[in-house]
């Protein structure tokens, strides 16, 4: 209670200097501070409302960005093929890949294939991992996309 009725005090004590301020001033000058306190407030309103929209701009061509980039991954998986073979087996490439990222990955061997499934927060992460992947040798058969509560579930199948 005494916080309010001290926040109360010092408002009313404010109030009335600037009223006897503007009431000192001539009729003119007093219209010339208000305009130009008004003109100063909306300013400064605009330019806070400004810069919310520049950066929620910013982050949505980022979003369009990452989104753009999934897509040509997921256009493209097939074609990805190795550059070099190296002599780990395909489920240890997949497992060192994520340990290099630290993702946890379920996989399941079926055959000669090998169905993976990986969550996270964000694309790139498991773009890089789809890279990484193509680099060490093993070619992406099949891949999806699934976002579920704030994470990208990837199911992709290597071989």
């Amino acid at each position: 209670m005494e916080a309010t009725d001290k926040l109360q005090q010092q408002l009313g004590s404010w109030s009335e200097k600037i009223s006897d301020y503007l009431d000192s001033l001539s009729t003119r000058e007093r219209l010339l501070v208000i305009f130009t306190c008004i003109f100063v407030v909306v300013a400064g309103v605009g330019s806070a409302i400004w810069a919310m929209y520049a950066a929620a701009e910013k982050q949505q061509d980022r979003v369009r960005e990452l989104k753009d980039t999934v897509v040509w991954m997921q256009s493209n998986a097939v074609t990805m093929k190795p550059a070099t073979d190296l002599e780990l087996s395909a489920s240890d490439k997949v497992q060192r890949i994520a340990q290099q990222q630290g993702l946890s990955v379920a996989s399941q061997q079926q055959g000669d294939q090998i169905q993976l499934v990986v969550t996270h927060q964000n694309y790139s992460v498991l773009a890089v991992f789809l890279t990484q992947l193509a680099q060490m040798g093993l070619s992406i058969e099949k891949m999806e996309l699934i976002s579920e509560a704030g994470q990208i579930k990837l199911t992709a199948t290597v071989q």
